[in-house]
């Protein structure tokens, strides 16, 4: 068996999920492929200016992506379906029959609905952003939420299935719900337990060995508490600014964007990013100077109560 005839096996093997319709068996390929309803697909701008979207993957740009009609969602699914529907009709000959051109076939036809199927993520991407910050309490909780009402969305595109008359926004907000609530109260339940876990490992260290961490902790608490309140001497006003802001320092204790921390500023993102960028790294400088100077205090309390003095 050759390599061809192993990968169309391979392939072909696998089971494709589609959502059939009676209409596919004697559909006409130009009407299943190709938008042609007068209309347009997007429903707030045309199709043209949707096009010439560049979707780099900051979050701020893809909430500008376009949005789809009801006639176009319709069309899409459909398209996607119908695409997977060939594919399989092809892998169902492949099985019988192996060829190289037919492998090909089968390759592209794939490859086409798995690209609507991410086009029409992208034109519903704006939904999981509202959803993900309605759940997010920090910047971290919200990447790890977009990434899991990503996966989500995709699953929900698959079972989706048009002709029952429903809108996918209605269909896929139920679904990105229901998992971040999971998600979060699972999320909840394992901090609890790591938390407990932690105090159960503390009270079973030997009375030196918690003496020894609880001083450790004291010195990590009073070496941030020197580095905040001697912050502006290292930093110049613009960089305080910055820090202050995206790290939740100021009296309002609210963590910025660096959306918001320019627009306070005046700069651009771009412009915020590269001051954070030049703060922290003097940040790090001074702490690290800071470990050694606790490191020199520790010491002659060690040796204060040993009865000597720090020569």
């Amino acid at each position: 068996m050759n390599t061809t005839t192993n990968t169309a096996t391979d392939l072909t093997d696998r089971r494709l999920f589609y959502i059939g319709h009676d209409e596919f068996s004697s559909a006409d390929d130009d009407q299943m492929l190709y938008f042609n309803d007068g209309g347009s697909i997007y429903a707030d701008r045309s199709e043209t200016a949707a096009l010439e979207l560049d979707s780099c993957g900051d979050f701020d740009l893809l909430t500008d992506l376009p949005l789809l009609s009801p006639d176009g969602e319709a069309f899409l699914f459909r398209k996607m379906n119908y695409l997977k529907y060939l594919a399989a009709q092809v892998g169902q000959k492949l099985q019988k029959r192996k060829s190289k051109k037919g492998l090909l076939q089968y390759e592209q036809l794939v490859a086409d609905a798995a690209a609507v199927r991410n086009h029409i993520a992208e034109c519903n991407l704006r939904l999981v952003i509202s959803i993900s910050r309605k759940f997010s309490t920090s910047s971290c909780d919200f990447d790890e939420l977009m990434s899991e009402g990503n996966e989500i969305l995709l699953k929900a595109i698959s079972k989706f299935d048009f002709s029952r008359g429903f809108r996918f926004s209605t269909y896929a907000t139920h679904s990105v719900q229901r998992h971040f609530y999971r998600y979060t109260q699972r999320r909840k339940k394992r901090n609890t337990v790591e938390v407990r876990t932690s105090d159960e490992m503390l009270s079973e260290l030997a009375a030196s060995e918690a003496d020894d961490l609880i001083a450790e902790w004291i010195r990590e608490e009073q070496r941030m508490t020197v580095l905040i309140a001697r912050m502006a001497e290292v930093l110049d006003e613009r960089e305080h600014m910055v820090i202050t802001g995206r790290f939740g320092l100021d009296n309002d204790g609210h963590t910025k964007t660096l959306r918001e921390v320019a627009a306070n500023l005046g700069l651009s993102k771009e412009r915020v990013r590269q001051l954070q960028m030049a703060a922290v790294g003097k940040l790090r400088d001074f702490f690290d100077e800071l470990n050694s100077d606790f490191a020199g205090v520790h010491r002659t309390c060690q040796l204060a109560e040993l009865g000597f003095a720090d020569e």
